[in-house]
């Protein structure tokens, strides 16, 4: 015995980061047969472009779009890296984000250990982060990735900074990482000033300010890529994001509601959901409501958290601190962002609430042995809980049916959510009940371009063909239409026999390219008749 645990001693850190992949893949493992759902098809559809032989292409090009206001060279890199080894299936890119979610686990049992000189408050914190439900949709869906990128290389980048012998050049990298993986790692800058004033590290001021290089060169090849018009701001819908169209007041009133909401689908975790677009978070007029209310309390509490302890308990000062900014940077107060809510927000800032949850289970524990048995036998069910909460909740993820039928029972009023569902009802053939998925996503709001698309191809295939080109005409009667639309609306000319309006369509759907629109039409029908 006095063996083994010698060798456990010597070898901890490896047996800790084999204990947290054996739970990841416990937990999780199920993703591995899990398809690309929902935004999973922007890698799915885009395997030539991550190509790595296209690597200039890929660390030049923004994320989704120009307009998305997004730059995520590093994320699109490990997309890349997963297709040149394995190919195009969701298998390998389940399979690298447990595990690497397994080592962000790992980095943060050796943050806390290395930051507090406290190995049970390190191993407690990574522990109640890695069971945590509301991670599902970041480790479950592929896309959510870059949550986890982003806080890993931001581990690195603290972990170096803590450092007697910091080395500056590295400490860039990895900062450089942290921004391009996702933007919400620019929080990892505050917290670095924090960790430098709080621990007094070996870093000079102004070799202090060398660290940061990676934050100059990331916002340098931002702005070129994405111009002036879209480094800080985005084009979006009131369907993803109706907060970018109300004014202060109410914008800041629901997003310490929509904090409300994170924390307690965080802590008591039941009725998680993929999506909370217009209309299942309605827009607050002002303050006077609970859950706001409840958010703001929340919020100031934490803000004075940061304070308070700042010498005192510096591990709970600077948690809060994780929190705080975590949350800022995706809550809609100063600036909007593409989403009004989301679960894999809450990935960077609940470290914060991981840590300070342990730091509180480490305080009852040093208690009487009494209470030491109980608080250790309640920690060992919450983990219990949380775990198999986690795993049920990620075979949500494994296709698109269950996650629309999710979706749309717990997000009943979002436009997103039943246009999604009766998408997929039509695609089984199921026209009646895809008819009143789509006809309720229009009483929610008759704004959403896709959804009206959707309804069209329900009414094309039920033989209402009048009806069918209506609703197509009105997916394109929009600021951001529906491209497809455009074919649809082609596809039903040429059916009618309509060349030339098929020409119409088919030139509107390739941006004027004549040539494209009449291979097009080749491909649909004989040479003869053509």
């Amino acid at each position: 015995m006095p063996r083994l645990l010698a060798i456990f001693n010597k070898n901890k850190n490896a047996f800790i980061l084999a204990l947290f992949f054996v739970l990841v893949f416990l937990i999780y493992g199920k993703t591995i047969s899990g398809d690309f759902v929902f935004d999973d098809r922007y890698v799915a559809n885009s395997s030539q472009i991550f190509q790595l032989e296209n690597f200039g292409n890929i660390i030049t090009s923004p994320y989704w779009s120009t307009e998305s206001g997004l730059y995520r060279p590093i994320t699109l890199v490990s997309y890349a890296i997963n297709y040149s080894i394995f190919g195009a299936k969701p298998w390998n890119f389940h399979l690298v984000n447990l595990i690497l979610y397994a080592w962000a686990c790992c980095l943060i049992f050796i943050f806390v250990k290395r930051l507090t000189k406290q190995e049970l408050l390190g191993f407690l914190s990574a522990l109640i982060f890695l069971v945590l439900p509301i991670h599902s949709e970041a480790v479950a869906n592929i896309i959510g990735r870059a949550e986890i990128l982003a806080l890993f290389f931001s581990l690195l980048f603290l972990l170096e900074i803590l450092k007697e012998k910091p080395k500056i050049a590295l400490a860039g990298l990895w900062l450089l990482l942290a921004l391009g993986s996702k933007e919400n790692a620019v929080v990892v800058i505050p917290l670095g000033i924090i960790l430098f004033l709080q621990k007094n590290t070996n870093l000079k001021y102004k070799d202090g300010l060398l660290a940061f290089w990676g934050a100059f060169l990331y916002f340098g090849a931002r702005l070129q890529v994405l111009g002036w018009n879209y480094f800080s701001s985005l084009e979006t819908s009131i369907v993803e994001n109706p907060l970018k169209f109300e004014p202060l007041v109410p914008r800041v009133a629901t997003s310490f509601k929509v904090l409300a909401m994170y924390l307690q689908k965080t802590l008591w975790p039941f009725n998680l959901c993929s999506d909370y677009s217009y209309n299942q978070i309605p827009v607050l007029k002002n303050f006077a409501n609970i859950s706001a209310l409840i958010g703001f309390a929340i919020f100031i509490m934490s803000v004075a958290l940061i304070f308070i302890f700042w010498k005192r308990v510096p591990i709970i000062s600077f948690s809060a601190a994780i929190f705080v900014f975590g949350f800022l940077i995706t809550s809609n107060i100063f600036f909007t962002t593409g989403t009004i809510a989301g679960e894999r927000l809450m990935y960077y800032p609940s470290l914060g609430l991981a840590i300070i949850l342990a730091y509180l289970l480490m305080l009852l524990i040093k208690r009487n042995s009494q209470i030491k048995m109980i608080v250790c036998t309640l920690t060992i069910l919450l983990i219990i809980f949380y775990s198999w909460q986690s795993h049920i909740r990620s075979l949500d993820w494994l296709t698109e049916k269950n996650l629309f039928i999710s979706a749309a029972k717990c997000a009943p009023n979002s436009v997103l959510s039943r246009s999604n569902l009766g998408a997929m009802l039509y695609q089984a053939g199921d026209l009646e009940n895809a008819e009143k998925e789509l006809v309720l996503a229009e009483k929610i709001y008759n704004g959403y371009p896709k959804g009206l698309n959707n309804l069209g191809l329900v009414y094309w295939k039920k033989g209402e063909k009048e009806k069918a080109k209506t609703y197509f005409l009105k997916a394109l009667d929009f600021k951001f239409p529906y491209p497809g639309a455009y074919e649809n609306l082609a596809l039903m000319a040429l059916e009618s026999g309509n060349i030339k309006e098929t020409r119409k369509w088919l030139m509107l759907f390739y941006n004027g390219d004549q040539q494209a629109a009449e291979d097009y039409i080749k491909r649909q029908i004989a040479p003869t008749a053509y």
